[in-house]
């Protein structure tokens, strides 16, 4: 019997290997017929509330895209509006949400989710209803990983995250803490690949690992976890964050300084116009979500309201994997102000 490792090694299984890394094409999406409304309908699967703790800022930064679009529209031409759905328990009706804005809002395509677990949800019916699908802020790499041509990631992807984190150890043994929430477990998992803890302990999100035995300690952990285990280690700890640590939930939170990998340059004018709007709070993640919106809505007002045509439109800014060509973040400080 041949084996596994002998058909690979074989020349019969060049053609296999070859079309390993070839994305998907896309069938043909009918497109909804939205001639009889007076506006062009964009989804947003995630919470139309500024103050969700958790994809609050994600809208802001989405709603104030289409606002500004809309201003800058023709006379003629069909303002956008944007159709909200959301659960909090997106396990049990988040798919149900994401299939009622392709069906019944009609959504040309969707912005969304807030987070890793959300957007591979909204990624599994993108792939069967064939819409586009913006990805704003989730790093988890592993939704771009089966090539679905409909789905495309705005925020630096786990990788790039975890070599700045691995170059910011400089070789130097470390703890790793980390969740086991969805997004902070993927990245653990890339993290780990490049650069072995010494000690590594997983906690559920509601309750706090034991005190790390080295002080180079890394804590990938959602924002009220991150702030919680910070405040247990001592103050002479080295101390590397997820991205979590950017968010407006760890503002004026952190026990002191800590350093985790940028996201994106920030750009103050932006938070400022849209803290002003919506009177919140923003973030890092407010402008991933801006930028990624406003290049969505770009793409419709060229391409029409055709899915096809708008998923072209996008495939042509992003990598073949549906990612930013993103190839290197750098580690800064986040202040606890």
């Amino acid at each position: 019997m041949i084996t596994r490792r002998r058909f690979l090694a074989v020349q019969a299984a060049a053609p296999y290997l070859d079309r390993r890394g070839a994305p998907v094409q896309p069938g043909e999406a009918p497109s909804p017929d939205i001639d009889d409304l007076p506006y062009v309908p964009v989804g947003f699967f995630g919470p139309d509330d500024p103050r969700h703790e958790a994809g609050g800022a994600v809208y802001m930064g989405v709603q104030l895209a289409l606002e500004r679009a809309n201003a800058g529209l023709g006379r003629n031409q069909k303002p956008f509006r944007l159709f909200c759905r959301w659960s909090d328990d997106p396990w049990r009706a988040g798919a149900s949400a994401v299939v009622r804005l392709a069906k019944e809002d009609r959504a040309v395509a969707v912005i969304g989710g807030i987070d890793s677990a959300s957007t591979h949800l909204a990624e599994q019916v993108a792939a069967k209803a064939l819409f586009p699908l913006l990805d704003p802020v989730s790093t988890d790499e592993t939704a771009n990983a089966a090539f679905v041509p409909w789905i495309f990631s705005w925020a630096p992807g786990d990788s790039v995250l975890a070599r700045a984190i691995r170059d910011g150890l400089g070789g130097a043994k470390y703890t790793l803490l980390a969740a086991t929430d969805h997004g902070s477990r993927r990245l653990a998992r890339v993290l780990t690949r490049l650069a072995q803890p010494a000690e590594r302990h997983d906690f559920q999100p509601s309750n706090l690992p034991p005190e790390p035995a080295l002080d180079t300690v890394v804590i990938l952990a959602p924002p009220a976890a991150l702030c919680a285990v910070l405040s247990r280690l001592p103050r002479d700890c080295r101390v590397i964050c997820g991205p979590s640590a950017w968010s407006r939930a760890c503002r004026g939170r952190l026990a002191r300084p800590v350093t985790a990998p940028v996201l994106e340059t920030p750009r103050p004018e932006l938070l400022r116009a849209a803290e002003a709007r919506f009177q919140a709070a923003g973030d890092v993640f407010l402008q991933l979500a801006y930028e990624s919106a406003a290049l969505l809505l770009e793409c419709i007002q060229s391409a029409g309201p055709n899915r096809s045509a708008v998923r072209e439109q996008l495939a042509s800014r992003f990598a073949p994997n549906g990612r930013r060509a993103i190839s290197s973040v750098i580690l800064e400080e986040v202040s606890p102000s």
